[in-house]
């Protein structure tokens, strides 16, 4: 009897968790949608990157499969990451901020994995945030993880040779 009471309170506990992550996921798009459209009105310095646009300004790895060709006219910053994840809300306002500041030295780029799987696959992005620092024809560095602003402001001075 107790075995039983037990594993009905185990299995509505599972199912509560599992309708609550998919609550908060749909409330996270709600709010990443909200957020788009009052941001639309502002400038922003990081530029929302699809599949085509990285293998145009980034890397045409379709082409180049064997080595790491870059393509972009100056360092780049992308930003691997999804509407639902947290660490990847904490660090957006930083790379933000540094886009901003950086302007015209380093182009930043953002990729929604959840919308380009693909691209996600093909370059092994596993966990986010996936940071990648990418410059001339050096293989690109990946930082995982929520980091601070002194950590990205160091990876993008150490790409420009600062």
């Amino acid at each position: 009897m107790k075995r039983l009471l037990l594993i009905s309170l185990i299995s509505i506990a599972l199912l509560s968790s599992c309708e609550n992550s998919d609550n908060n996921k749909k409330e996270a798009a709600k709010q990443d949608s909200t957020i788009s459209e009052s941001t639309t009105k502002e400038k922003t310095y990081v530029k929302v990157m699809s599949y085509k646009d990285f293998v145009k300004n980034v890397w045409d790895f379709e082409t180049n499969t064997d080595e790491f060709v870059f393509k972009g006219s100056r360092p780049c910053v992308v930003d691997f990451y999804a509407t639902w994840c947290g660490p990847c809300k904490t660090i957006a306002p930083i790379l933000e901020k540094l886009a901003q500041e950086y302007d015209g030295k380093v182009d930043f780029y953002k990729v929604d994995t959840d919308k380009e799987q693909k691209l996600g696959m093909i370059l092994k992005i596993q966990y986010l945030p996936t940071v990648l620092f990418a410059k001339d024809d050096v293989q690109p560095e990946k930082s995982v993880g929520a980091k601070d602003e002194a950590y990205f402001r160091s990876q993008i001075n150490k790409m420009l040779g600062e």
